[in-house]
């Protein structure tokens, strides 16, 4: 478990990679048991993500499904992106020679998921129930887009070998979630 130190240094790295810092870095312990305490972003995460999860809800979906089978169907979602994104990446960065840079963007993208988790949930929250639906909708895109290019910044900075593969790792990340959203809709 990291200690408090370590996440809110950790949580200032994203924060200042936010900010375009290519030094970010700096700011994260990349031992390998740092990889490991990387993991514990999750359980930051998760009632984050439930938040939100209960804010994208209709009444007549949970009145069909349960609230408790969407939970657990959503949960076992959660988990498996988040063990099955850092496999594909480190098979990814492995393949092209640069296994070791790949476990350092783990810790920074595992670090990052906070970061976006209080972002989108706060758009969700305050700013979206101000504007009409309309606009709404142009937030989540601009939200998506902007946390797109916020990964392939990471990427270009922690694994240093290019745009290109930058932009396949965020690829494999859009593909999965899209993956693991349609799944699990799919099963309430």
């Amino acid at each position: 478990m990291p200690s408090s130190t370590q996440v809110v240094q950790a949580l200032y790295g994203t924060w200042r990679f936010a900010r375009l810092d290519r030094s970010a870095m700096r700011f994260f312990d990349l031992s390998h048991p740092g990889v490991w305490r990387s993991f514990w972003a999750a359980a930051i995460c998760y009632p984050l993500f439930v938040a939100q999860l209960l804010q994208h809800l209709d009444a007549d979906t949970i009145a069909q499904s349960g609230l408790l089978h969407i939970l657990i169907v959503e949960t076992i979602a959660f988990v498996a992106g988040w063990a099955g994104f850092p496999l594909i990446v480190i098979g990814f960065c492995r393949w092209i020679g640069h296994e070791e840079r790949g476990f350092d963007f783990i810790v920074v993208y595992n670090w990052s998921q906070v970061l976006q988790a209080v972002v989108s949930l706060l758009a969700a929250a305050i700013v979206k129930p101000l504007l009409p639906e309309e606009l709404g909708q142009d937030v989540d895109l601009i939200i998506y887009a902007v946390t797109i290019g916020y990964e392939w910044f990471i990427a270009v900075i922690a694994i240093g070998a290019g745009g290109w593969i930058a932009a396949a790792i965020v690829l494999f990340d859009v593909m999965l979630s899209m993956l693991l959203f349609v799944t699990a809709v799919g099963l309430y």
